[in-house]
């Protein structure tokens, strides 16, 4: 079978945002679950958090320039209309959800009054410093809110793998050399 790849740099965006979101997610854990609160650790995992969010936004900013710019090679036609429309609904979601989590957790930093740094240099603020609106506590509600759509993004990326998984071992539809870095142009 002969694929087309996606463009090179919409696929080292790709990998370096997959791992970075791997990061991001063993962070966000640690950060909540496994560091003594209000520890020096704790802040310094909480700042490389940030500025990796931050890092992660410009990058997806500049894969949906790419997106925009260079059209994804096709599916292969052997694949069956609903895993089709699955793909789409998937790729759409891992486009989604980092832009809500990213946005989401810049607005807990900045009402929490902390400020978005990126590796020590201050971000303007997007977001007031506020502690309640309507008697909401926003810090508290936005950092649930940023956990659980960073959840459901693990789940989404979870599926997207387990899909590639099965196009490419059971179905026989190599669809990952679409995404690789190598030169390899055939499956």
């Amino acid at each position: 079978m002969n694929h087309s790849k996606y463009n090179l740099t919409a696929r080292l965006l790709h990998w370096i945002m997959a791992f970075g979101f791997v990061f991001m997610w063993m962070c966000g854990y640690s950060m909540t679950n496994l560091v003594v609160e209000d520890s020096a650790f704790e802040s310094f995992l909480f700042s490389l958090h940030i500025s990796v969010g931050v890092t992660l936004f410009f990058a997806l900013l500049t894969r949906i320039v790419i997106r925009l710019l260079y059209k994804p090679p096709p599916l292969p036609e052997a694949i069956p209309k609903l895993d089709r429309v699955g793909a789409h609904l998937g790729h759409a979601a891992l486009y989604a959800l980092p832009f809500l989590i990213i946005s989401v957790g810049w607005a807990e930093v900045d009402f929490g009054g902390h400020g978005v740094t990126w590796f020590g240099l201050e971000v303007p603020k997007i977001f007031p410093t506020k502690d309640t609106l309507g008697g909401v506590d926003l810090e508290e509600t936005t950092e649930t809110i940023h956990r659980w759509l960073a959840y459901t993004m693990l789940v989404v990326a979870l599926v997207h793998v387990a899909a590639v998984i099965k196009h490419r071992w059971f179905d026989k539809h190599d669809i990952l050399v679409r995404m690789t870095i190598s030169g390899r142009k055939n499956s």
